[in-house]
């Protein structure tokens, strides 16, 4: 940090900135798809594969869409079915197009070949002619294509209320009540069985009626040719008839094309509960996470818009699945040079790294890493002291033993309760100026006994009697309704936001709306009775000061709202949980969520990783769904691992992070990696906290804030409300503590912030202080050369560089006040990049 050559005016720019007959079972015997490479072979002469590995043909409907993948000789892949030039062995039997699509023909034997530059690969091809043609399914093909074209969707007749007086369910949810819809309402002018030609369900899609939605598909499309036909059928119901969908799979699931691959074709396959399985591709109705960098056509091509990674999901009949595809940029020669893997962790990431062509970036300085080490495990700056020691200790050990000595700090406990206090929504109106205190002081008891994380959620979702007396009770002062219960269960416990499914099945999870009021069913007889409330407000119904006495009233009342159902109490997926006498489901629930589902162990890893590292696996960390895969599934897989071995205690899973590879990297981009955030190539340069900002600055400049209402030294992350403290601690994101998430927390940069840190009351106020490290160092006599280490450890953990102790020295000699002098340069560290952000 070069100092400027004046600091009178206290004024800078703060910029803070992922079985067949034996005549023809040799022919149709299963074959190697893939050419072995021969040794010696170069990237010109790759193997190829197909898939699916044979196709079968039973209907003149079926299609079969294939994807040609070539593997080369350094181990890299790339989709080529746009290139390749597949056709079949003989003529007549079946037809293939040049987009890889296999149509039937006369029926029998063949096999499809595939050829790119010198290489080929041949799949065998059956055709199916005897059997007689399926009629066109209501079920599995009409609500396929509305739900591809968007007719049902929310911003269409999927809508609450429907579109220009046509309403559908959501996505399909009621396929008999959407067809009651199209064939009975309008006086029948949706679906005109006599002239199939003149149904609007036809007309308006292909646009030419005017329809509000524009053209959906052409006449001629596939889509198009199933509408007509089966209004040509009658426009019936097919139910009972047909098998259910019992599974979706996509090809690929995963796929890393090396450069120059521009594009993957995808292969969607639905298996029934007949066992019978189909090519839906055309069907499918496909999303991307990122539009920025590909782009997925109506018949599953995804086109790279640009080089990086995404994730491709398809949905066809409220079933999903999910193809993470990265494409690799151009970087002839890469070679792999990052550090020896110490942990799991570390070999999750440098494994990915290395597929993606992506260098991690190299071990943080010491300085750094202390720096980091004291903000992200404890919150806290370390003193000059500690800061020095640690810089002269020449034991190759010495990161380690210092992550030992943090996790035995009562600092801990304080830091990590506010985490908790974050997320369970400890805030005075719901639970009062002396239960806020009292739920506080019990998570940071709890954090500070390491207690296993799944004891503390019992703990949480069985407490009952007085809140006061028995902190972990105050769940049910936030949580006051059944439904409100269920969500913050899913979105505290696993990870999951259950929302959507209380008025729908949900559209991008499995979650049904039975899950969510079976699950809102445990919680369907708690009652609540307040104590002596005294309300402030006296309009505002939520607000409690008095203690609040959590029990059963014995009256089990969910119902599901559509059907109206009684509904029993059942863990999510509709796992049944054993009731006693008392109908108390929450025990049972507990012991669900901590003995038979891992994605607890999944949601409380993810979170450690994520306090930690800045982004989860799973980002963001309260939204584990199909899809939204984690950006590393063997990582997360390994912190899993590790969470559980550890007694799923928190320390242990910090200790096993803080002492990786992965977390020791610097913040400093390389060219390769400048770019990546889902892969953890580099640590992550982020904001503090408000709370660890303010007691970052009284730490470096050696006095505490002055925070009402508590006793003087109180740091301010030890505050247990989200009310309390200084205007300071609201400008630099301090949630209100009305959301069970957390996004709540802010890290956007304002003007505000830089008013508090520019010219604020607190920063001035602690800068001003005669007793502060200043003034101490200033009345004992110290040398201005020690002066300036001690304020350089104290806030950025080392010594100044020898241009900004020229700079500020010579500040020193240009001022007349030797006080006011040092005030600008300590001002000055507080307001730097280096100061304000975690790196």
């Amino acid at each position: 940090m070069t100092l400027p050559a004046s600091l009178v005016l206290r004024t800078t720019l703060v910029v803070l900135r992922s079985a067949l007959p034996a005549t023809i079972a040799a022919l149709l015997a299963p074959t190697p798809t893939a050419l072995a490479i021969p040794s010696g072979s170069s990237s010109s002469s790759p193997g190829l594969s197909i898939h699916p590995p044979s196709i079968r043909l039973a209907d003149p409907t079926d299609r079969q869409q294939v994807a040609v993948t070539a593997t080369f000789a350094d181990g890299s892949t790339r989709d080529v079915t746009a290139e390749a030039r597949v056709e079949l062995r003989s003529e007549g039997v079946a037809r293939v197009s040049s987009s890889g699509v296999v149509e039937p023909g006369t029926g029998g034997i063949d096999r499809l070949i595939a050829r790119f530059g010198e290489a080929s690969a041949e799949v065998p091809v059956e055709v199916v002619s005897s059997t007689p043609p399926r009629a066109i399914s209501y079920r599995q093909d009409v609500v396929a294509v509305l739900s591809k074209a968007g007719c049902n969707m929310g911003p269409c007749h999927g809508n609450l209320t429907g579109k220009g007086g046509f309403k559908l369910s959501l996505r399909g949810d009621d396929p008999g009540l959407d067809l009651l819809r199209m064939t009975r309402d309008a006086f029948g002018r949706r679906v005109n069985t006599a002239d199939p030609d003149s149904s609007l369900l036809l007309l308006k899609p292909i646009g030419l009626v005017p329809h509000e939605g524009g053209r959906r598909f052409g006449p001629d499309d596939p889509e198009a040719e199933i509408l007509r036909s089966w209004i040509a059928g009658g426009g019936r119901d097919d139910l009972g008839t047909v098998p259910e969908l019992v599974s979706l799979s996509i090809f690929p699931p995963e796929r890393v094309n090396a450069s120059p691959s521009l594009a993957q074709q995808l292969v969607v396959t639905a298996t029934f509960a007949d066992g019978s399985t189909r090519d839906v591709t055309r069907l499918a109705a496909f999303d991307v996470d990122d539009p920025t960098e590909v782009e997925v056509s109506p018949s599953g091509l995804v086109r790279r818009e640009a080089p990086g990674q995404s994730v491709v999901s398809a949905r066809y009949l409220g079933q999903q699945a999910v193809s993470r595809l990265a494409f690799l940029p151009d970087r002839p020669g890469f070679v792999w040079d990052g550090p020896e893997p110490l942990t799991p962790f570390d070999r999750a990431v440098f494994d990915q790294l290395q597929t993606l062509t992506i260098h991690a970036s190299p071990p943080a300085p010491d300085h750094v890493f202390l720096r980091r080490a004291y903000l992200d495990c404890i919150g806290v700056l370390p003193t000059p002291d500690e800061a020095r020691s640690f810089l002269e200790d020449t034991d190759p050990d010495k990161r380690a033993r210092l992550v030992d000595r943090l996790l035995g700090r009562p600092e801990f406990a304080d830091f990590w309760a506010l985490k908790w206090a974050d997320l369970l929504r400890n805030e005075e109106k719901t639970m009062g100026p002396k239960g806020v205190w009292a739920f506080h002081r019990w998570l940071r008891d709890r954090i500070a006994a390491d207690v296993p994380l799944t004891e503390l959620a019992e703990q949480l979702l069985t407490g009952s009697g007085s809140s006061w007396a028995n902190p972990p009770a105050s769940f049910y002062r936030t949580n006051r309704d059944p439904e409100t219960c269920a969500e913050s269960f899913g979105q505290i416990f696993l990870g999951v936001r259950l929302q959507c499914a209380r008025c729908h099945n949900h559209p991008f999870d499995v979650w049904t709306q039975d899950d969510y009021y079976g699950l809102a069913a445990a919680f369907a007889n708690i009652d609540r009775k307040e104590v002596n409330n005294s309300r402030r407000d006296r309009l505002n119904s939520h607000e409690i000061n008095g203690d609040v006495i959590i029990h059963l009233d014995g009256r089990p009342r969910m119902r599901q709202p559509v059907s109206g159902e009684r509904l029993a109490p059942t863990a999510p997926g509709g796992v049944p949980l054993a009731v006693g006498p008392d109908l108390d489901a929450r025990a049972a629930l507990a012991r669900w969520l901590t003995e038979s589902d891992r994605q607890f162990a999944r949601n409380m890893a993810n979170r450690a990783w994520f306090h930690l590292m800045g982004r989860g696996v799973v980002e963001p960390v309260d939204d584990f769904r199909a899809t939204n895969p984690p950006s590393n599934p063997e990582l997360l897989d390994a912190l899993t691992a590790t969470f559980e071995a550890g007694g799923n205690r928190l320390k242990p899973l910090v200790r096993a992070i803080m002492t990786s590879r992965v977390y020791a990297l610097d913040s400093s981009p390389r060219p390769t990696n400048r770019d990546d955030e889902a892969n953890f190539a580099r640590a992550r340069v982020k904001l503090l906290p408000a709370e660890v900002l303010l007691d970052a600055i009284g730490s470096a400049l050696g006095r505490p804030a002055d925070l009402d209402g508590v006793p003087p030294g109180t740091r301010a992350v030890a505050l247990a409300g989200a009310n309390t403290g200084p205007e300071f601690l609201d400008a630099f994101g301090k949630p209100d503590r009305l959301l069970t998430c957390e996004c709540e927390r802010s890290e956007s940069t304002t003007l505000g912030q830089a008013f508090q840190l520019i010219n604020g009351d607190v920063v001035r106020a602690i800068l001003e202080a005669p007793d502060n490290r200043i003034g101490r160092l200033l009345a004992s006599g110290t040398p201005d050369d020690a002066i300036l280490d001690e304020l350089y450890l104290a806030a950025l953990c080392r010594l100044p560089s020898p241009e900004e102790r020229s700079g500020a020295l010579a500040h020193l000699s240009a001022h007349d006040d030797p006080r006011l002098a040092w005030e600008d340069i300590a001002w000055a560290i507080v307001n730097s990049k280096e100061f304000l952000l975690r790196r």
